[in-house]
């Protein structure tokens, strides 16, 4: 096993979970809510909205954080394989006594399947987009060659998709400019796509 681990650590990722996003009208959610990595990936939660302290179903995986607007809180490197779930305190409930949490919660499937492997790579992409806050000229990077299956999605506040551009070769060299100048003034939330699947989620500004 040690060896095993030896050999995913040169490619350990962490994973960007938001917390508090809005869908369909309700603002408690993580984004995304369940997430595939491998042994050794480290999962960091970043604040959208909202006071949402949260803890590992069982108490023991990771220890419970609290995030806001500058404090992202970071647990891993999660080594066991299996599944962990975890919860949002104020926002969840047990609809039985010691059954499965409902509401505002969340899941880690730790893995070495191929799958995994991909989910993995895709979540070691560093998507950014500059300068952040914008009044709307913006530059989108990518840390590795860009593939037809990469996207960028710009979400408004309600979770509703505003924008979407397929990530051009030019976003891994020199930078794909975008123009959102006519979007209006306000917070938004910037989506990494691979293969229609949402792989991390980050907070965009657009001033006046």
């Amino acid at each position: 096993m040690s060896l095993m681990l030896a050999s995913f650590s040169t490619y350990a990722a962490t994973v960007v979970v938001m917390v508090g996003t809005t869908v369909g009208g309700n603002p408690n959610n993580f984004s995304p809510k369940n997430i595939t990595i491998r042994p050794g990936d480290e999962v960091r939660w970043e604040w959208a909205s909202g006071t949402h302290p949260s803890v590992a179903d069982d108490g023991t995986s990771f220890a419970a954080f609290n995030v806001s607007a500058n404090t992202p809180a970071t647990r891993g490197p999660f080594n066991t394989l299996g599944t962990i779930t975890y919860h949002c305190q104020p926002h969840s409930f047990q609809a039985t006594p010691g059954g499965p949490w409902e509401g505002m919660v969340g899941s880690i499937t730790v893995t070495n399947t191929p799958q995994a492997s991909l989910n993995a790579k895709a979540a070691g992409v560093a998507l950014s987009v500059y300068p952040n806050p914008s009044k709307g000229l913006v530059v989108v990077t990518l840390n590795q060659k860009v593939g037809p299956e990469y996207k960028l999605r710009l979400s408004n506040v309600l979770g509703r998709e505003i924008r979407s551009f397929a990530l051009r070769s030019e976003a891994s060299n020199t930078g794909m400019p975008l123009n959102l100048s006519d979007l209006p003034a306000g917070m938004y939330f910037y989506s990494l796509v691979l293969n229609d699947k949402v792989v991390s989620t980050k907070r965009f500004v657009l001033q006046n």
